[in-house]
C-alpha cells in the first residue's frame, strides 16, 4: 500500500539541511529534529505529533537520527568570514575617507571613493554571510561572498606588494598577512564553481571583481609613478639688487634686495625654508699683474672665485642674512612669490662690489604633507632670558657645539593613505644655523654666516648623518628639491652712484 504520510522529510544535501515537503509542497529546510518541529508547528501541526508515526511523517535518505549539520562548525565559520569582512571594511574604509577628503591629488582622491566603494562592498558581503550560512534564501548571497572575498584579496595583494616595494616593516604587515590566509581560507570555503554555476553571468562577476582591484592599483601607480616622472618639480630662486638709497647724513647706505621664489612647473611645492646672504667682497687693486702664484691663492680660498689679472680678492664679509618665505607654505604651479629686504652698509665700506645670493628647499606637494607643528620654530637659546642663554646644540653634522638655531621639525605625510601604512613614520628637520663667529671667509665653504641643513628620518634618528643613498631616497620620494639663485655682484661705487652719492 502507498505511503500516504502528509509530511516528508528529504534525505540531507550537502550542508546536511533536509528539505521538508507537506502534501508534495515544499515549506522548506531545516538542521534538526528540533528545527522541524518549530516548522511543523508553523503549519499546522501539533506539537505533539509523533514524528516516528509512519503514518504521518515519511523519512528518506535516513531516519529522524540522521542530522550531519554541525552547527557549531558552520557557526564558527559564519564568524571567521564574518569577522574577515569586517576587518578587511575597517581597513578599506580608513584609507577611503583619508584619501577621499585629503588626499593630495584629484586622482587620490579618486582612489580614495574606489576604496570606499569596496568598502561599502565588504559591509554588504558581511551581511550576506547570514543568509549564505544559514538556509541561503537569497539567490546571490554566495556571489555577493565570492566578490568580497575577491576584493579583499586583489586588495591585499597590492598592498602586501606596495610593503614589499617599500622594503620597510610596520605592524600592519601582520594585518595584510592574516587577511591574506584569511582570503584564500574563504575562498576555499564558498567552493567558487559551485557559486558560479548559480549565477547568471559568471564572467561578468569575475572580470567586476577583477576590474576593481585593477582600477586602484592602476590610480596608485598613476600617481606613484607615472605623475612624479612626467612633472617634475620646476623651482627657480632669483634674488637682484634694488634701486638704493641714502640716508639724510649721507652717511649709510640703504641696499633693497628683491628675492622671487617662482613655481615653473606643473607640480605644487611646500617650501621648507629659503634663504638669502649678501657680501661685500673686499679686494686689492695691484699695478703689477697676477700670476699663476696668485691666482692659486684665490682659488685656495674660494675654488669657484673668478681669476683677475690685477685684483686680489682678500675675502668677503657678511652684510646681511636671513629667510624669507615662510616655512610650511605652498606654493602652487606658474605662482611666484617675491619678497624685499633691506640691507644697510656705511658709506666708506672697504668694499669694491656687493654680493647677493639666496637659497630654497622644498618637497612635492602631491607627494607629501606636514605636520602642523613644522610651523612653530625650535630655539638653541633661551628665548625668556636677557642674555639668551644657550641651551641645546645641533648634531654635529649640523653645526659645531655652541652654535645658535633654529630648527623646525614636523612629520611627513605621504600624498595617499597606503603610503602612510605601509611605510614607517618620517620626519624632517630643517636647522637655520648661527654660527658663533663670522670670519670673513669664502661663504661657498658654510662658514662665514647663517646656512640651513636638512635631513628627514625615523623618529629620534635626526642626529645620525645623512648618507648619499639616503639623500637620493629623499629625493626619488618626496620630491626634494634645492634651488640656487646665480650670483649678483654689482661695484659698491656704482650702487652710490645710482643712490645720488
Amino acid at each position: 500500500m502507498k505511503n500516504r504520510s502528509p509530511v516528508v522529510v528529504h534525505p540531507p544535501d550537502d550542508r546536511g539541511l533536509r528539505e521538508v515537503s507537506i502534501r508534495s509542497e515544499r515549506v522548506g529546510k531545516v538542521w534538526s529534529l528540533r528545527e522541524l518541529r518549530k516548522l511543523l508547528r508553523r503549519t499546522g501541526f501539533p506539537a505533539n505529533l509523533d514524528i516516528e508515526d509512519r503514518a504521518q511523517v515519511r523519512w528518506e535518505g535516513g531516519g529522524s537520527s540522521k542530522w550531519p549539520d554541525r552547527p557549531w562548525i558552520r557557526r564558527t565559520t559564519a564568524v571567521l568570514v564574518t569577522i574577515g569582512f569586517l576587518a578587511a571594511a575597517c581597513v578599506l574604509l580608513k584609507i577611503g575617507v583619508t584619501d577621499a577628503l585629503g588626499a593630495l591629488t584629484y586622482t587620490g582622491r579618486v582612489e580614495g571613493s574606489s576604496f570606499l566603494a569596496a568598502a561599502l562592498v565588504e559591509g554588504i558581503a558581511a551581511i550576506s554571510v547570514f543568509d549564505f550560512w544559514r538556509k541561503r534564501r537569497l539567490k546571490y548571497s554566495g556571489a555577493v561572498i565570492l566578490v568580497g572575498v575577491s576584493i579583499a584579496l586583489l586588495v591585499d595583494l597590492l598592498l602586501i606588494s606596495v610593503h614589499i616595494y617599500g622594503w620597510e616593516y610596520t605592524h600592519y604587515l601582520w594585518l595584510w598577512l592574516a587577511l591574506l590566509l584569511w582570503a584564500l581560507w574563504a575562498l576555499r570555503k564558498l567552493e567558487p564553481r559551485q557559486i558560479l554555476k548559480g549565477v547568471s553571468h559568471p564572467k561578468g562577476l569575475t572580470i567586476g571583481a577583477g576590474a576593481s582591484a585593477i582600477f586602484i592599483a592602476a590610480n596608485l601607480a598613476y600617481t606613484q609613478v607615472y605623475l612624479p616622472y612626467a612633472s617634475p618639480v620646476q623651482a627657480r630662486v632669483i634674488a637682484k639688487l634694488g634701486t638704493p638709497h641714502l640716508n639724510q647724513k649721507h652717511t649709510v647706505l640703504y641696499l633693497p634686495v628683491e628675492l622671487h621664489y617662482q613655481n615653473s612647473g606643473k607640480v605644487p611645492f611646500v617650501v621648507l625654508g629659503g634663504q638669502y646672504w649678501v657680501y661685500g667682497r673686499v679686494s686689492k687693486f695691484s699695478e703689477k699683474p697676477n700670476g699663476m702664484k696668485e691666482w692659486k691663492n684665490d682659488l685656495a680660498r674660494e675654488p669657484m672665485s673668478d681669476l683677475y689679472r690685477h685684483t686680489e680678492v682678500r675675502g668677503r664679509n657678511l652684510i646681511g642674512a636671513g629667510e624669507f618665505f615662510r616655512p610650511g607654505n605652498w606654493l602652487d604651479f606658474d605662482e611666484e612669490f617675491v619678497e624685499r629686504k633691506v640691507v644697510a652698509l656705511p658709506v666708506d665700506a672697504n668694499y669694491d662690489t656687493i654680493e647677493v645670493t639666496a637659497a630654497a628647499t622644498a618637497i612635492r606637494a602631491d607627494r607629501a604633507d606636514l605636520g602642523t607643528d613644522y610651523w612653530m620654530p625650535q630655539y638653541s637659546w633661551d628665548t625668556e632670558s636677557r642674555d639668551g642663554r644657550h641651551l641645546y646644540d645641533a648634531p654635529n653634522w649640523v653645526a659645531k657645539p655652541g652654535d645658535e638655531y633654529i630648527a623646525r621639525h614636523a612629520r611627513i605625510y605621504y600624498g595617499n593613505e597606503i603610503l602612510n601604512i605601509t611605510r614607517k613614520p618620517r620626519y624632517v628637520t630643517y636647522w637655520w644655523v648661527i654660527p658663533k663667529e663670522f670670519t670673513g671667509a669664502n661663504p661657498e665653504s658654510d662658514i662665514t654666516g647663517p646656512y640651513a641643513q636638512i635631513t628627514i628620518a625615523m623618529a629620534n634618528q635626526e642626529a645620525r648623518e645623512p648618507s648619499s643613498s639616503d639623500s637620493d631616497k629623499f629625493y626619488n620620494r618626496y620630491g626634494l628639491q634645492d634651488a640656487y639663485s646665480p650670483w649678483v655682484r654689482e661695484s659698491l661705487t656704482a650702487l652710490l652712484k645710482s643712490a645720488g652719492g
